[in-house]
């Protein structure tokens, strides 16, 4: 896929994982030879904790989404890289509100890639980081067809 496909693919809201769709996924940029995606999460209230922030749970999986999609685009979507391992540290509350992340491709490989990834605040304070080594698996076919990629 060239990169005008790739923002039109994730452009349409018919393409997105429903994971994503509950997580308040918003692409905003990614660069498929850089190895990485931005992107913007608006986490439900139900997300809360007894704090009255997100929990740490979904936290993670907005750092999964982003490094995972980091990952898809880097391989043009010709491939998924479902998370072997994931990592997370959290540096500060995270609040429920509109949040930015960044997935990178540290290492693509040909049967593996390292990920890695970070949260933050609109005003650019970081909530968490992580890390994460995925598999390099083939697209699936059924997928494809049923998404027309």
């Amino acid at each position: 896929m060239t990169d005008a496909e790739i923002r039109a693919y994730l452009a349409d809201p018919s393409h997105a994982p429903p994971c994503s769709i509950l997580l308040g996924f918003e692409m905003l940029d990614f660069s498929a030879d850089g190895g990485w995606a931005e992107m913007a999460f608006t986490p439900k209230p139900s997300f809360a904790n007894p704090l009255a922030t997100v929990q740490g749970g979904f936290v993670a999986a907005m750092l999964d989404d982003a490094m995972g999609l980091a990952g898809s685009i880097a391989v043009r979507f010709e491939k998924v890289v479902p998370t072997l391992q994931l990592n997370v540290v959290f540096v500060n509350p995270t609040p429920v509100e509109r949040l930015i992340a960044r997935g990178e491709v540290v290492r693509l490989g040909k049967n593996t890639t390292l990920l890695s990834g970070w949260l933050k605040r609109t005003d650019g304070t970081l909530l968490a980081t992580g890390t994460a080594s995925a598999a390099v698996r083939p697209f699936p076919r059924e997928n494809r067809l049923k998404s027309g990629v």
